[in-house]
């Protein structure tokens, strides 16, 4: 098998659409069988406006919640997101298949334009599952998050509620984006320099070490479409506690067997009160873990592509 990559530079979506309608027109002359997949509402958008008329079956791809577009920043957002709720009423049911990376989504989807959204998990697991070693007792509990520094992740959230633990708690924070700054003078605003460390950007190769520490793993985003650090930290045998982000959280947590979902900053509060008295502690079934954690696999991603592309041809 052969792959061609473009490499399609602009600034605008929409001015990158024409280019790449002149690719897709040079390669279907090319080609018997054409299948289009495009991810993401913009894109997606964009793809059936100017792409729907060509000889080739498309496929639209979600990877985030419905609930981002009912979360609002400022009024222009407020505006930008309403925007594209009507433009996806009318034109995601263009598409041969709509997919989601996860079944939280799909029902979603379905539920409010009537479409049949399918569900097909990323590849967020490698089939390793790696075991903690037995921690002497510590006065400190080690938590740790990986994400992008950015506002919908709610980093500040959490580091005022964590802050009412005082030096009961050390918080690793690794990843980089525009809110560090923002982030950093919040913590000396508290005064937990001592208590809350930003690593920057680990290289995945590194990122087993950082793992080895937590004992719990946080993940505190307003939305978010499937969180593969989440799958990761379980791999490590490390419980996850993680907001009610409206999407593959909820698989990946399913049950309670590996982690907690809260769904407001009060319900926060009340699991790491028990985290904090040692009222909440997890011993992983190993079998069941991996079984659990198998169906967000490469393998299965690559088993429900194959077969959707069958489908599709």
């Amino acid at each position: 098998m052969g792959i061609k990559v473009f490499e399609v530079k602009s600034k605008r979506t929409a001015m990158a659409m024409i280019e790449i309608k002149k690719i897709t027109v040079r390669l279907l002359k090319n080609n018997y069988k054409n299948i289009f997949a495009s991810n993401i509402y913009y894109s997606n958008i964009l793809s059936v406006f100017f792409l729907r008329n060509l000889n080739m079956k498309m496929i639209l791809i979600e990877r985030t919640p419905h609930q981002e577009l009912s979360i609002y920043y400022n009024f222009f957002d407020f505006v930008k997101k309403n925007f594209l709720k009507i433009l996806i009423k009318f034109t995601f049911h263009k598409a041969n298949e709509c997919i989601s990376n996860s079944h939280y989504i799909s029902n979603e989807y379905n539920k409010i334009y009537n479409l049949n959204f399918k569900t097909i998990y990323p590849p967020s697991f490698d089939g390793k599952i790696f075991r903690k070693s037995l921690k002497s007792s510590k006065d400190k509990i080690y938590f740790g998050t990986i994400c992008r520094l950015s506002r919908e992740k709610n980093l500040s959230s959490l580091i005022k509620i964590l802050s009412n633990f005082k030096n009961n708690f050390f918080l690793e924070i690794i990843g980089e984006g525009p809110e560090k700054e923002k982030l950093l003078s919040l913590r000396k605003k508290l005064h937990l320099e001592k208590q809350i460390k930003f690593s920057g950007k680990v290289s995945p190769d590194k990122i087993k070490t950082h793992f080895k520490k937590f004992d719990f793993y946080l993940n505190s985003s307003d939305f978010e479409g499937f969180p593969n650090t989440a799958v990761e930290a379980l791999s490590h045998n490390v419980p996850v506690i993680a907001s009610q982000s409206h999407g593959g959280i909820n698989e990946i947590l399913k049950g309670k067997k590996f982690g907690y979902i809260y769904r407001d900053q009060y319900e926060l509060q009340k699991i790491l009160k028990q985290v904090f008295s040692k009222k909440i502690k997890f011993t992983f079934n190993q079998s069941q873990l991996f079984k659990h954690l198998n169906q967000f696999s490469e393998t299965n991603n690559l088993k429900m592509y194959n077969n959707l592309f069958k489908k599709v041809k």
